[in-house]
């Protein structure tokens, strides 16, 4: 075996330690990890708010562009790979046109369930990047759905 080769394997030992064995497993398992999670689904309270947008992002009554937003606040909070903290809501909003079917009804659906507990179904759920973000998790839904009586 070559230096570099043991290097490299000693390197990837020492490095990923930390990440082996139960605990580390136990971890990351009990973690969602988007990356590899195509289709997820969430239980939660379904809210709307007006956030305040461009140019400061500070107060819609002072100029800023209103920014009305779907949230899901999550029954449990969750651990999210690649999040530091738990998150405990959710930005949700149908798919756009160009990735899937025509959502008008989604939209009147997602307006009648404000304020209920619902299920929502989504792809490709995403962290947070720009101030347009307003929760750490954000996820295009396909279906949304009023939650169980069990739940509610």
């Amino acid at each position: 075996m070559t230096t570099k080769r043991k290097l490299f394997l000693a390197a990837v030992l020492v490095l990923g330690a930390p990440f082996a064995g139960p605990a580390g497993a136990a971890a990351t398992d009990s973690c969602l990890d988007i990356d590899s999670s195509r289709t997820v689904v969430f239980d939660g309270k379904l809210t709307h708010k007006v956030f305040p947008g461009p140019p400061n992002f500070e107060d819609v009554g002072k100029g800023d562009r209103p920014e009305p937003s779907y949230i899901l606040q999550l029954q449990k909070s969750i651990c999210v790979v690649g999040i530091d903290k738990q998150v405990d809501r959710v930005q949700i909003f149908p798919e756009l046109p160009e990735q899937g079917p025509d959502n008008r009804a989604l939209w009147a659906k997602l307006k009648s369930l404000i304020g209920k507990q619902v299920t929502v179904t989504g792809t490709s759920a995403f962290t947070s990047f720009t101030g347009h973000h307003h929760a750490p998790l954000l996820l295009p839904i396909t279906e949304i759905q009023r939650a169980p009586a069990e739940q509610r």
